[in-house]
């Protein structure tokens, strides 16, 4: 059966014009129904739940466009191509996936804090879409830099029309502190429960517990003195995300909003958190994206050693990339103009000797960045005085890679001249 639907999606593609050789004046265009193919894992609800029409129905080129970034924003494909087959009164959309191997052992090593010097090496089994519905379940560890353990489930949508989000996280890790020379132990759980309000909106709450043990000569600064803190959270974050593509946004925005509440007795750590994180995206030209981003930081209340907020680890500063700040409140500006030198193609090799589908249709292509980034700590308000912010300028290399998906070579400067070379993978935002 596997075979027959091989060979029948060979024929239709072989019948479909593709999408993009159709030239602008045939659209809107009138579609009949669709049809999926290649998705041998993947049930083809989940993809056809992320298209936001029902047919038929008349699309235009935007509208198909849509559609491919979506279903491509579900990282369960290669590759996801569109084809118009049929007569145009009775038109049919076919969309025509690559898979993933979707469960593996995996071996780990990646750096912490946007930092080569932190790197963190183990294994995990993984399985990144359960039961072909686009549940993950992963398990696994790793020694090196922060050592931990973890076991994760998340289904993006439970129920075909009520569509909730469940997630469960377990963990345990040890954290380097970042003012004095000794480990803290934590171990937790995360419990979250969300809605997607809509394709784009999503509503979520979460509920964390975490048990941070400190080295008894340094129990003095846990919040209750004695060396071992219990510390419970409560967060609602609100999401609307209209990105073309997260892997490498060049058009559309993102506005994330989180209020954590930490601490319920005089006993925990008791503050507040509110972050603010907007982006936005533009296309004047073809090959050409302009991007924003702005992030916001404000916390309330007496923070404890191991959360306080910095810019040098997570958030960081190109040009002041190894430079580290803390206050009680951050905030930093991103912006950024994206090139594409060779825009995105894809290669298969067809005669590899083992796990053929890790080397079907990889992708490769080659952007350029020109960015400036700017950020500020604060404790009182005086100190967001434009001098205080620190400053990068500069420009870089994206190469788009299949599974790590942008690495990126850039050369910032800061304020005072100052230049440095940094490697990163993914990008900034």
């Amino acid at each position: 059966m596997r075979r027959f639907c091989f060979l029948f999606s060979l024929f239709l593609s072989g019948l479909a014009a593709p999408l993009y050789s159709q030239e602008p004046a045939g659209f809107p265009i009138r579609i009949e129904r669709v049809m999926v193919v290649g998705n041998e894992k993947t049930r083809e609800e989940v993809i056809l739940r992320e298209i936001p029409f029902r047919f038929p129905d008349t699309l235009s080129m935007e509208d198909l466009n849509s559609i491919q970034n979506r279903i491509t924003n579900l990282f369960l494909f290669n590759r996801v191509e569109l084809a118009i087959i049929g007569e145009p009164e009775h038109a049919i959309l076919l969309i025509q996936v690559t898979e993933f191997w979707y469960i593996y052992p995996l071996p780990l090593l990646f750096i912490n804090e946007r930092d080569w010097d932190k790197i963190s090496y183990g294994f995990q089994l993984s399985h990144r879409n359960f039961r072909g519905m686009n549940e993950q379940l992963t398990v696994g560890g790793w020694f090196g830099y922060n050592p931990a353990f973890f076991l994760r489930y998340y289904n993006p949508w439970v129920g075909r029309q009520s569509r909730f989000m469940v997630g469960l996280n377990f963990f345990g890790r040890k954290v380097g502190n970042k003012f004095y020379d000794f480990d803290e132990r934590h171990l937790g759980g995360t419990i979250s429960f969300g809605k997607r309000l809509s394709l784009h909106r999503y509503l979520q709450a979460s509920v964390e517990v975490k048990r941070i043990q400190l080295p008894e000569e340094f129990k003095e600064y846990s919040f209750s003195g004695s060396g071992t803190d219990l510390v419970p959270k409560i967060i609602l974050e609100y999401r609307h995300d209209r990105r073309d593509l997260f892997e490498y946004p060049r058009k559309g925005f993102l506005v994330s909003w989180n209020v954590a509440r930490a601490g319920f007795n005089q006993h925990q750590p008791s503050f507040w958190r509110f972050s603010f994180d907007h982006r936005a995206y533009i296309k004047p030209f073809q090959r050409v994206s302009l991007g924003a981003r702005n992030f916001l930081m404000l916390n309330y209340g007496e923070l404890p050693i191991y959360d306080r907020v910095f810019i040098g680890y997570g958030e960081r500063i190109r040009g002041y990339f190894d430079r580290v700040f803390t206050a009680q409140n951050l905030m930093t500006y991103n912006f950024e103009t994206r090139i594409s030198i060779l825009p995105v193609r894809y290669l298969s090799w067809n005669e590899a000797p083992l796990f053929g589908m890790f080397f079907q249709q990889l992708k490769y292509g080659l952007s350029m960045g020109i960015f400036m980034d700017s950020g500020v700590v604060w404790n009182r308000r005086e100190e967001l005085a434009l001098n205080n912010h620190f400053t990068g300028y500069g420009a870089g290399l994206h190469f788009h890679l299949p599974y790590i998906h942008v690495l990126r070579l850039d050369h910032a400067w800061n304020d005072r001249g100052q230049g440095e070379w940094i490697i990163e993978v993914g990008v900034v935002f």
